[in-house]
């Protein structure tokens, strides 16, 4: 038996459109899969970029609490109450720039891992230079200080005198033996 040309060609190209097909059914039922792997990868590589930002935003953010943490005082654990030296801080400030503190009110220390805040409600009494220098020198004290509220009200009429009272959040920090010296 003789095949001819045209024989082998009609065959080559029988085999070939054979084999393009098996080529294609097999590409196209992996294609959803690949899509589907593709848009995973994509997915992880975006979880993985979030992921890095947060890394080195939580180290920045670690770095700037210790920095800021270094400016804060220092109690021993072992201290009962706080708010008497820091109400005698507050009075001192006040004193400084003329402001009269009448009445002052720790609230409870609010614990938060190593660091502590005690509000104070202070009734005070004094002039607006008085206030503006006081506030001025709770706002130098960097993050030991913060007045969370603050209520003004003249007293009489045309004495140049304010009076009213404000809550001072004051951060601490409590650690094992620091009210000690070295020796």
């Amino acid at each position: 038996m003789i095949i001819s040309q045209r024989e082998m060609i009609l065959g080559a190209a029988t085999l070939t459109a054979i084999l393009i097909g098996i080529t294609w059914l097999t590409i196209d039922s992996h294609t959803d899969e690949y899509k589907a792997k593709k848009i995973e990868i994509t997915n992880l590589r975006a979880q993985i970029r979030l992921d890095e930002r947060r890394i080195t935003m939580q180290e920045e953010w670690m770095a700037e609490l210790n920095e800021l943490q270094k400016d804060l005082r220092v109690f021993d654990v072992k201290q009962k109450s706080v708010a008497p030296e820091l109400m005698k801080t507050i009075k001192g400030l006040s004193s400084r720039h003329g402001l009269d503190i009448n009445r002052s009110q720790p609230y409870a220390e609010k614990p938060t891992s190593d660091l502590f805040e005690l509000g104070i409600n202070c009734t005070w009494e004094g002039k607006l230079e008085s206030m503006i220098g006081f506030l001025t020198d709770l706002q130098q004290q960097s993050v030991r200080y913060d007045v969370r509220s603050l209520n003004v009200t003249p007293v009489g009429k045309n004495t140049g005198k304010l009076k009213g009272n404000m809550v001072i959040n004051c951060a601490y920090t409590k650690k094992p033996n620091a009210g000690k010296k070295a020796k």
